[in-house]
C-alpha cells in the first residue's frame, strides 16, 4: 500500500481480493494540475512496486484533471496492458466523465459508476 500526497493530490492505494485475485485499488483525491503533474508522473510508478497489475482506479473525488493528467492515466493504462493485468475504473464525477469519455482507452477497460461496481464486476 501506498499513500502519496502531492500539491492538491492525494494518492491512495488498498490491496483487495477480488475473486482469488489480488486487487490494487488506487484512489485520486484532489486535482491534477501544471502544479502538480511532473511530479505526480515522476513518483506514479510507485503504484506498481508490488508488481501487482490487477488495477481499478477510483476516481470519484478527482476533482479536475487536466491534460498531463490524462496522460498520467493513459500510462498507468499501458503498464498494466503490457503486464497483461486488467484495469477498471470504478466511479467518476460529472466532469471526468466527460474527459474519460473523449480519451481513446483501450476496450479493454471498462468503466463503472462506483468502485463497488468496478468490484462486483471484476472478472
Amino acid at each position: 500500500m501506498a499513500n502519496l500526497q502531492f500539491p492538491s493530490l492525494d494518492l491512495k492505494t488498498e490491496f483487495v481480493e477480488i475473486k482469488g485475485e489480488r486487487v490494487l485499488v488506487v484512489s485520486f483525491v484532489g486535482q491534477i494540475t501544471n502544479t502538480n503533474a511532473y511530479e505526480i508522473n515522476r513518483n506514479i510508478s510507485v503504484i506498481f512496486r508490488d508488481a501487482v497489475y490487477n488495477i481499478i482506479l477510483e476516481l470519484t473525488k478527482l476533482e479536475y484533471i487536466n491534460s498531463i493528467g490524462v496522460a498520467t492515466l493513459i500510462g498507468i493504462i499501458k503498464t498494466v496492458e503490457s503486464h497483461h493485468g486488467k484495469i477498471l475504473i470504478g466511479g467518476l464525477n460529472h466532469f471526468l466523465e466527460n474527459v474519460i469519455r473523449l480519451m481513446d482507452l483501450p476496450r479493454k477497460v471498462q468503466i463503472f459508476n462506483t468502485k463497488q461496481e468496478a468490484i462486483t464486476h471484476w472478472e
